[in-house]
């Protein structure tokens, strides 16, 4: 009886003893339970007070979770109005096949950044910009995407606007260097019309001493239409290069900008004494461009170069420009002068606007042209050459649209 009485004493102490360890270790679970709930509220009002739009989605788009300002966003009032969802109802649909890779990278471990548009509940055409990154499980694995999202509406509005400001502001520039180059271009389409003239009135005098074959009036004639044709495509050269449009980009041949840039400057070059020389590397693959803006950058660089070898009164007078493939895929143009050099203003200050080393200079002709080129994600520098001269290089990236393109 006396083992069984200390057995029994010996087992209900076990039993007290785990009853207070269970006891323990649950008041320790309900403290982390609570202090999950307390970190979990706390997450919750923190994204709920978040000023841009945090939203959760599956991998098919599927909205799991959205808070108030992704609420505000799409113009939705409750949560259920939008959760179960389709991220894709409101996504514009040019932009829809991206925003959908977009997704598989991330699904995929990868991070990302997207700009897009969206249509809201209430047909709001809003600019989105978004910040994608996995939301990892347990186990690793990437249970959502987890994206933050903020309205760019007002900043892609400004951009449009700087843009068209642009635009305006070179289809000026091109303006006032037609005016400048009018009695050069006047002259220069002096020489055809005078030709045809007297071609004609060539044509008329055989016919009418009818001594001439047919032949000899059909090679007078044929000469009246090819100078009638190079007057034709100067005015139309001039119309397209003063025309006032949208910027429109596509494939263009580097090569053929500058020669149809050379073609424009060349009568004024003559007029000065300077000669221009071509070194285009061969078999260049297209760039993305608006062509008449290139066209209007080479032109801007060439005219300065113009001017400041027309005060030289010693030494040869001459403008080399040049075409290569650069590195990282991008198309160089290099136009290289032997004129004075810059000694008035110095090297960083010379794309800034109003700065000019002409007296009678506005100092906007380069500022446009870099702006052009850096529109076109490109970069636009000078350099002083080991001689005399200035060498001004400008380069224009190769995008994925015009690698598809070229192949």
């Amino acid at each position: 009886m006396v083992a069984v009485v200390v057995y029994v004493l010996a087992l209900n102490r076990r039993l007290q003893q785990s009853k207070h360890e269970l006891e323990k270790e649950i008041a320790e679970r309900r403290r982390a339970e609570e202090r999950l709930a307390e970190k979990e509220n706390r997450l919750r009002l923190i994204i709920e007070s978040e000023p841009e739009c945090v939203k959760l989605q599956t991998i098919d788009g599927k909205l799991l979770e959205m808070n108030p300002a992704g609420l505000a966003l799409v113009d939705a009032e409750r949560p259920e109005e939008i959760v179960g969802s389709s991220v894709y109802r409101f996504i514009a649909p040019a932009y829809r096949s991206a925003y959908e890779a977009l997704t598989k990278r991330v699904f995929q471990g990868e991070s990302g950044v997207m700009e897009f548009q969206i249509i809201s509940l209430k047909g709001h055409h809003r600019w989105l910009e978004t910040h994608a990154v996995p939301l990892l499980g347990s186990s690793g694995e990437t249970v959502a995407l987890l994206g933050i999202t903020r309205d760019i509406t007002g900043r892609k509005r400004a951009e449009e606007e700087m843009r068209r400001h642009n635009t305006e502001l070179a289809h000026v520039s091109r303006l006032t260097m037609m005016c400048e180059m009018a009695s050069t271009l006047a002259h220069e389409l002096n020489q055809p019309l005078s030709a045809i003239s007297n071609y004609t009135r060539g044509c008329m005098r055989r016919i009418r001493s009818a001594s001439s074959t047919r032949e000899e009036i059909l090679a007078a004639m044929e000469l009246v239409c090819v100078q009638a044709e190079r007057a034709g495509e100067i005015i139309r050269s001039i119309r397209a290069f003063v025309k006032k449009g949208e910027s429109s980009r596509m494939p263009s041949q580097i090569n053929a900008i500058v020669r149809d840039a050379v073609r424009f400057a060349d009568p004024e070059a003559r007029q000065h004494g300077v000669g221009i020389r071509l070194q285009l590397a061969e078999q260049l693959p297209p760039v993305l461009a608006d062509a008449i803006q290139i066209e209007q950058v080479i032109l801007n660089i060439v005219r300065n170069a113009i001017e400041a070898m027309d005060s030289m009164k010693f030494g040869k007078r001459e403008i080399v420009i040049e075409t290569a493939l650069g590195e990282c895929d991008a198309l160089e143009v290099r136009v290289t002068d032997t004129g004075p050099g810059m000694s008035s203003v110095k090297f960083e200050e010379v794309f800034d606007p109003f700065v000019s080393t002409k007296p009678t200079g506005m100092g906007m002709g380069l500022t446009i042209s870099r702006s052009i080129i850096e529109a076109h994600g490109g970069r636009l520098w000078a350099t002083p050459n080991p001689g005399r001269g200035l060498t001004f290089r400008f380069k224009l990236p190769m995008t994925r649209e015009v690698h598809d393109y070229a192949a």
